[in-house]
């Protein structure tokens, strides 16, 4: 087996794919009949896939494996112009920012870290010309602008574009003169860029190079002496690690995220700190504190001034509080509880935030499911698909997965009908992660 079939059928190993799975794989990513179900028999033994596929191939083994693949890497022979210590081409949806520097640090340690932190230099430098005021509110605008593209249309493409961002201000930091006013708002852009960028990558599963991107934004608003921004990030790494079935270093990293930001004006944000406890309690089926957490959110909601709050936190609003509060009830098991939460944050939503709906509707249903109203589960089913069919992501994905298999229990010819759809939308291939 020659060297390039070799990194190929490794990769293929690793996620117990076959060569059939990969082409269905590529299929259902780019179209029906974009290759047929042997073509990866060729490559396996050395063969060049047509115009585009190496590229998509490396696209979606990055994806799914969450480490960097490259079509020069999977054939080098094939791109004979290509040096190691050149540019390393990867698939647009998953390129890194090649300045973000990687750190052995763990989430938990750099959290501590902060938290103890006694404070950092002003951020300043005299070198280059200065940094032109318009770059700056440029990239605020782009920010806010790329959170509502991944609300409302694509996080592969609003990924592709944070990180472009995110480059583009690191290379103003670095190399360009600015005073410390000018550092401390460029460095908190930059922060913000990270942790857009953070949140994407877990929505697409690229869970390592999520946390990459956290741990950066973290340091980069400790730079910036944020200390709002630094504990939402902190929340951040907190619900993914919950996401991930670490439940115990989900709870530690938001208590020390609400420890470490009791005293700022934060608004909102402290709302949204206590109901991310409550979802981490729930998830440790600690019944006690997740009420005390939740009713803690619900006073603070009602003391908090929306003028106040930071541009990054302008998505959080009364209806995100009320139906996240539904999903930690449905995490305890009271799925009557859950279900009128979940049922009022809907409500509330309206026409807005449509990837927050998606997931609420699906877990509406599971809630329904719980009370074994089928029927009522099958109905929010079918609204959590028709939002799902033209905005999709990895959790997104899991959850509905999740939920088909529950209405598989069912023998009713709606349920079937909705883990019909599913599979339409999913493939065959049944998803490895979890949420």
């Amino acid at each position: 087996m020659t060297r390039t079939s070799s990194l190929l059928a490794s990769c293929l190993a690793r996620l117990g794919w076959s060569p059939e799975q990969l082409a269905r794989e590529i299929n259902k990513r780019y179209g029906t009949g974009t290759i047929s179900s042997k073509a990866p028999y060729n490559w396996l033994q050395g063969s060049l896939p047509r115009r585009q596929l190496p590229h998509r191939v490396a696209e979606i083994l990055t994806d799914r494996l969450g480490e960097p693949i490259t079509a020069e890497a999977l054939w080098p022979r094939h791109f004979p112009d290509s040096r190691p210590q050149g540019p390393v081409l990867i698939a647009p949806s998953v390129l890194p920012a090649p300045d973000v520097p990687h750190t052995s640090t763990g989430p938990l340690s750099a959290a501590v870290d902060w938290l103890v932190d006694t404070g950092s230099a002003s951020p300043s430098r005299s070198g280059g010309s200065e940094v032109p005021e318009i770059a700056l509110d440029m990239l605020a605008t782009r920010i806010g602008q790329l959170r509502k593209v991944d609300d409302i249309a694509s996080t592969r493409l609003a990924m592709d574009w944070a990180l472009q961002d995110l480059q583009s201000a690191r290379k103003l930091a670095a190399e360009h003169s600015y005073d410390t006013r000018t550092g401390l708002q460029l460095h908190r852009i930059i922060a913000e860029l990270a942790q857009l960028a953070g949140w994407l990558a877990a929505d697409l599963g690229l869970r390592r190079r999520s946390q990459s991107y956290f741990l950066y934004g973290l340091a980069t608003a400790r730079t910036a002496q944020d200390r709002p921004l630094a504990a939402y990030i902190i929340s951040c790494m907190s619900y993914c690690a919950t996401w991930e079935t670490r439940q115990e270093e989900g709870l530690r990293l938001i208590r020390i995220a609400r420890k470490g930001s009791y005293r700022e004006d934060f608004s909102i944000g402290h709302a949204l700190l206590a109901t991310r406890e409550a979802r981490a309690r729930a998830r440790l089926g600690d019944k006690a504190g997740c009420v005390r957490a939740l009713n803690e959110a619900a006073d603070l909601s009602q003391d908090s001034d929306s003028s106040a709050d930071a541009p990054w936190l302008s998505w959080v609003s009364p209806p995100v509080m009320v139906a996240d509060a539904g999903r930690a009830w449905l995490e305890l098991g009271d799925f009557r509880q859950a279900e009128q939460c979940l049922e009022r944050g809907l409500e509330l939503f309206g026409e807005s935030q449509p990837r927050n709906r998606m997931l609420h509707w699906a877990s509406l249903a599971e809630a329904r499911l719980g009370r074994e109203e089928v029927d009522g589960a099958v109905e929010a089913a079918d609204e959590a698909l028709s939002l799902a069919e033209v905005m999709t992501s990895q959790r997104a994905q899991v959850r509905l997965a999740d939920l088909q298999r529950k209405l598989k229990r069912y023998d009713s010819a709606a349920a079937r009908d909705v883990v019909q759809r599913v599979d339409v939308l999913l493939g065959t291939d049944r998803l490895r992660v979890a949420s």
